[in-house]
C-alpha cells in the first residue's frame, strides 16, 4: 500500500494526515493489483475486517458487527414514481445506527496502531456516536466536540459509551480548514488520534466507508447503474466511488455507476458549485437546514470530482420534501430512517424529470442512518398515545376503537 495524492500523485509516508504537502490535494491509499484482485473472492458478511487487505491497517479491527447491511428492493415508492428497480441500502442497521460505524471501527484500529491514548473528533451526531462506541470497544478515551443543537439521541449515544462531550461554539461555522487545524492541534496536545470524518483532515477513514460498494456489488450482483446519496462533507459519496474503482480494477464489475449527490437547498455548497460549473466548492457563510446529518456549509472538492468523473449529478431538495418522504418511507416501505436518509428518495422525481435517471435502471439509494437518530417523526403521536385512557379488555371494544380511528384518519 502507498499513500499518494489524488491530485498530483506524489507519494507521502504512511500515516500522513491532512492534505498533500506539495499541492494541498487530498491523500488516499493505493493498493497493489494483486491485493485488489482479492475482492473477487471475499464473501459479504458482518464485520468489515474481512476486507482488511484493502484497508490501511495491519491489526485486527475491534468489530461490533458493522457492515453487511440490508439491500432492500423498494416495495411501493419506486413503482409509484415510475421506476422499475429501486433499492435501499439500509445503513441504519449498523451497531450504532449509521454508516459512520464503518469509519469508527477503522478509527479505533488506526488509533491503536499509532499508539494514541484516545480519539478526538468533531461531529453533528452520527460520527460522535460511532467513534465513541468503537473507542469504548478498543479501550480508548474519546473526546467529541459537538455542534450545539445536535439531536439529543445522538448525544445520548456518545455519552452512553463513555465519551467526553464538549459543545464547541461554531465548530463547523469557521470552515473546514479551521476545524481541521483545531482538531490536529488538540489531538497532538493530548496524544489523541484525530478522527474527523472528512478526507482533507484524515484521508484513511473513507477506506472503511468504501466497503458499502463491495456489499452492493455482491448483493445485486454486479454494479448498479446509479447511486443516489445524501451529501454533507462528501465522504460517503467519495468513499463509495473509491470502492467501485477498486471493484472495476478487480474485474468484479464491468461498469461504473453514476454518482448522484443530494443536498438540502438550505445547505447546498456542492449543489452551488455543480450548477456554476466551478472547479472548487466554496464554503457558505452558513447552513440553515433542519436536516442535521447534511447541514454543513462545506463539501469537499473530492465529492465534486466524483460527480464529474462518474458523469453524475447533484440535486437539491427542500427540508419539507425530505421530512414528508421520511414519513412516506415509514408508511410505505416499513423502514424508519433519519431525515438525511430520506433525501435521496425525495430527489428521485426531479432526477427522473431531468433525465438524470431512467425508469429501467438499477438505482440504489443510500439510507445513511436509522430513525431513532432524529426522533421528531411521530414524537407527538407517541406522547399522545401514552396519555390516552386504555381500552377495555374486550374484543368488541377493541374493534370499535380501531374502526373509529380508521374513520378519523
Amino acid at each position: 500500500m502507498r499513500i499518494l495524492c489524488s491530485a498530483c500523485s506524489q507519494v507521502v509516508p504512511t500515516g500522513t494526515l491532512g492534505r498533500c504537502p506539495a499541492c494541498r490535494g487530498i491523500l488516499q491509499p493505493d493498493y497493489p493489483a494483486d491485493v485488489v484482485r482479492q475482492l473477487t473472492g471475499i464473501e459479504p458478511g458482518a464485520g468489515i475486517d474481512r476486507y482488511r487487505a484493502l484497508l490501511p491497517v495491519s491489526t485486527e479491527l475491534p468489530t461490533l458487527g458493522e457492515g453487511d447491511t440490508p439491500l432492500v428492493a423498494s416495495r411501493r415508492i419506486g413503482s409509484a414514481l415510475g421506476l422499475d428497480h429501486v433499492y435501499f441500502k439500509v445503513e441504519g442497521c449498523n451497531p450504532s445506527g449509521a454508516f459512520k460505524d464503518r469509519g469508527g471501527v477503522l478509527v479505533a484500529a488506526l488509533a491503536l496502531e499509532a499508539g494514541s491514548t484516545g480519539v478526538l473528533t468533531a461531529s453533528s451526531g452520527n460520527a460522535a456516536a460511532a467513534i465513541a462506541a468503537y473507542s469504548a470497544a478498543a479501550g480508548l478515551n474519546c473526546l467529541i466536540m459537538l455542534e450545539p443543537g445536535s439531536p439529543p439521541m445522538k448525544l445520548r449515544q456518545a455519552l452512553a459509551t463513555g465519551a467526553q462531550v464538549l459543545p464547541v461554539e461554531g465548530v463547523f461555522a469557521r470552515g473546514p480548514d479551521a476545524i481541521g487545524d483545531l482538531i490536529l492541534d488538540v489531538a497532538a496536545r493530548l496524544n489523541y488520534y484525530p478522527a474527523f470524518v472528512w478526507a482533507p483532515v484524515n484521508p484513511y477513514i473513507l477506506e472503511g466507508i468504501k466497503t458499502i460498494s463491495y456489499e452492493i456489488a455482491a448483493r445485486l450482483p454486479g454494479s448498479p447503474d446509479v447511486i443516489v446519496c445524501p451529501v454533507g462533507g462528501g465522504d460517503l459519496l467519495t468513499a463509495q466511488w473509491r470502492g467501485y474503482l477498486e471493484l472495476q480494477r478487480a474485474r468484479a464489475i464491468d461498469k461504473l455507476p453514476r454518482m448522484i449527490a443530494v443536498q438540502s437547498v438550505s445547505a447546498p455548497p456542492l449543489l452551488k458549485a455543480f450548477q456554476a460549473g466551478a472547479d472548487r466548492v466554496e464554503t457558505l457563510p452558513q447552513a440553515n437546514s433542519t436536516i442535521s446529518g447534511i447541514n454543513v456549509p462545506f463539501s469537499g472538492d473530492h465529492a465534486l470530482a466524483v460527480v464529474r468523473q462518474s458523469n453524475g449529478a447533484v440535486a437539491g431538495v427542500s427540508d419539507e420534501a425530505v421530512l414528508a418522504m421520511q414519513r412516506r418511507i415509514g408508511l410505505q416501505e416499513g423502514i424508519w430512517v433519519e431525515p438525511a436518509s430520506a433525501a435521496p428518495i425525495a430527489a428521485l422525481p426531479q432526477l427522473l424529470d431531468r433525465g438524470d435517471i431512467r425508469p429501467d435502471e438499477r438505482i440504489v439509494c443510500i439510507m445513511s442512518g436509522a430513525g431513532f437518530k432524529d426522533t421528531h417523526l411521530a414524537e407527538a403521536e407517541a406522547a399522545t398515545v401514552g396519555r390516552r385512557p386504555p381500552v377495555s379488555f374486550d374484543a368488541a371494544a377493541i374493534v370499535a376503537q380501531v374502526e373509529s380511528n380508521q374513520i378519523a384518519n
